[in-house]
């Protein structure tokens, strides 16, 4: 329906950079929170990020854990987050295992599962596109029904790419 928001499907990748600070992305992100809380864009990710998105890059590159960071984390996933979490559930587990498949299928290696998990909410979900800063994803752009690029918004990428390892903390 032409009422409904676009839905947009994010991987855990994406919320790293944003709990990592990467700068160049933080404007993006932003902006995609700002139109999610103004019901333009429906934002969605599997509830496994809440595990994938565990610490932030300082907190493993000191081996200390810090409680600011936890509440940060903690605080996302509380109702009003503009991020909705999809429940992992048995029909996107035999989807996902199905692309673990396919990806060796096409010469593509092995898909991790999480990544899996991932692209088949996205799917299931019925997505208009999904974000990742993972390259092995977006090898699957266009082949489950919608494109994967790194996160933008209307007015395209705003500001400098920025290597996937960056926000990596998995």
């Amino acid at each position: 329906m032409a009422d409904e928001p676009r839905r947009i499907y994010w991987d855990a990748c994406v919320l790293l950079s944003y709990f990592n600070d990467v700068s160049a992305r933080i404007p993006i992100l932003e902006e995609l929170f700002k139109q999610s809380r103004a019901e333009e864009v429906e934002l969605l990710t599997s509830s496994i990020s809440r595990v994938e998105v565990s610490f932030v890059q300082s907190e493993k590159d000191d081996g200390e854990l810090d409680p600011g960071a936890e509440a940060a984390i903690e605080g996302f996933w509380a109702p009003g987050s503009p991020i909705k979490t999809v429940e992992f559930y048995d029909l996107i587990a035999d989807d996902a295992r199905a692309l673990i498949r396919r990806g060796i299928k096409q010469g593509w290696g092995n898909l991790k599962p999480m990544d899996a998990i991932h692209l088949a909410t996205a799917q299931r979900m019925e997505v208009a596109e999904m974000h990742s800063y993972d390259d092995r994803v977006k090898k699957w752009s266009g082949h489950l029904g919608f494109p994967i690029t790194d996160a933008v918004t209307d007015q395209g990428v705003l500001g400098p790419e920025t290597s996937s390892s960056e926000a990596a903390t998995s």
